[in-house]
């Protein structure tokens, strides 16, 4: 009969105890769900093309650095950077045997820029 009561309050126990850490998870996972939405809702897109100023030539492997971070432009000039958070932030483009353009942009929507540089 002991046996039989240690065992019945052992399963009493496990199952409240799996209950207990279940909705412990699925709160996590709600919670987890919620802030991938808040981010999502608050991430821009910063696009555009670099050109050469004079003859508006596309050009293509030119790098562009916001706030420390690289990204190139591709065959056709273009670039695009997602997920960015509004705010002010700094950019550099620069691209051998031309002069490197710094710019402050302000993205409170997704904006697209135009960037022209002059060879040296």
């Amino acid at each position: 009969m002991k046996t039989v009561l240690v065992l019945a309050a052992s399963l009493l126990i496990s199952v409240t105890a799996f209950a207990e850490t279940n909705k412990s998870n699925n709160k996590k996972e709600k919670e987890s769900e919620s802030v991938a939405l808040v981010e999502n809702v608050n991430t821009l897109q910063l696009s555009g093309s670099v050109v050469d100023e004079k003859n508006k030539e596309t050009l293509a492997g030119a790098t562009i650095v916001v706030d420390g971070k690289k990204y190139y432009s591709d065959l056709d000039g273009n670039f695009f950077i997602s997920d960015v958070t509004p705010g002010k932030y700094q950019m550099v483009v620069e691209l051998i045997s031309y002069e490197p353009v710094s710019l402050e942009v302000v993205l409170n929507k997704n904006q697209n820029l135009n960037i022209g540089l002059l060879q040296k």
